[in-house]
């Protein structure tokens, strides 16, 4: 096996490890106490397509807005649009718990009101980051010169 291969199997664990802790906060992937190898397999399974739908989600959300903008020196001029962060798995679950219960819970035109509410909030708080991320990176460049 050629160092390369090592290099990039070591690489991918990192990877494989991230998402079996995302598994874990977001879904509950370890939440179980099963005595048998059916009832396991079952919260595992649920478990696992409920963040494979959340990460699609997050990833739909992704290819629509391209990478934020960052600065290239201590001296750039603030763009006059940021972009917008794509959406987390987290934030695409916490929105997909409150809008299936404001559905089940209020009236339909109530729902859809609060739902608007929610998403502009979610959209207004990523630009927010990015925004801040910026001003962030650009105090960083200024105090290295």
């Amino acid at each position: 096996m050629a160092l390369t291969d090592l290099v990039a199997i070591a690489g991918i664990r990192r990877t494989v490890e991230e998402g079996f802790t995302n598994g874990k906060d977001v879904v509950g992937l370890d939440h179980n106490q099963a005595r048998r190898y059916r009832s396991w397999r079952r919260h595992v399974v649920l478990a696992m397509a409920a963040f494979a739908l959340l990460s699609v989600l997050a990833g739909l959300d992704g290819r629509e807005h391209p990478a934020p903008i960052l600065p290239a020196g201590p001296n750039d001029k603030a763009p006059a649009d940021f972009g917008r962060m794509s959406l987390a798995v987290t934030e695409a679950r916490r929105l997909f718990q409150l809008f299936t219960s404001l559905l089940r819970d209020l009236p339909t035109a109530l729902a859809a009101h609060h739902m608007a509410f929610h998403l502009q909030w979610s959209t207004w708080r990523r630009r927010h980051q990015v925004r801040a991320r910026w001003h962030h990176y650009k105090r960083r460049l200024t105090d290295l010169d």
